[in-house]
């Protein structure tokens, strides 16, 4: 099990957190953003940026190569889907996608917006 403290403040103890937020047992704030049926998209539960969004598996497999067939065609027309949104409804420009395999978590990805403040956030650790 592992403790993990939340955007809101709240900690939840999980052996895996993205089966705990798929599943319904921790949510995510703001709750589902999006359910397919294979991913399960939320705003991000450690970083309260508005848009900020992963999407994740809900079968507990960590690369990408490991993805159905049925799962990767789900993927990108969530991942679509979800842009669109942000585009459309939040007014996010450009967005950032990270993905890493050597996660404690399911499958998945960050759609990290990119705002103005950013650049002052950034300029002040070049400092």
């Amino acid at each position: 099990m592992r403790k993990i403290t939340l955007s809101n403040g709240k900690s939840v103890e999980v052996d895996c957190l993205s089966c705990a937020i798929t599943s319904g047992l921790a949510e995510a704030e703001g709750g589902v953003v999006l359910e397919t049926e294979y991913f399960h998209a939320h705003q991000d539960v450690a970083y309260p940026v508005r848009g900020l969004i992963i999407l994740a598996s809900k079968r507990h497999v960590k690369c990408f190569d490991e993805l159905t067939e049925y799962e990767k065609i789900d993927f990108i027309q969530a991942l679509t889907k979800i842009r669109k949104a942000q585009r459309d409804v939040l007014g996010i420009e450009f967005v950032y996608y990270f993905y890493n395999e050597d996660t404690t978590h399911h499958f998945h990805i960050w759609m990290v917006p990119r705002y103005d403040w950013m650049y002052e956030f950034a300029a002040q650790l070049n400092r």
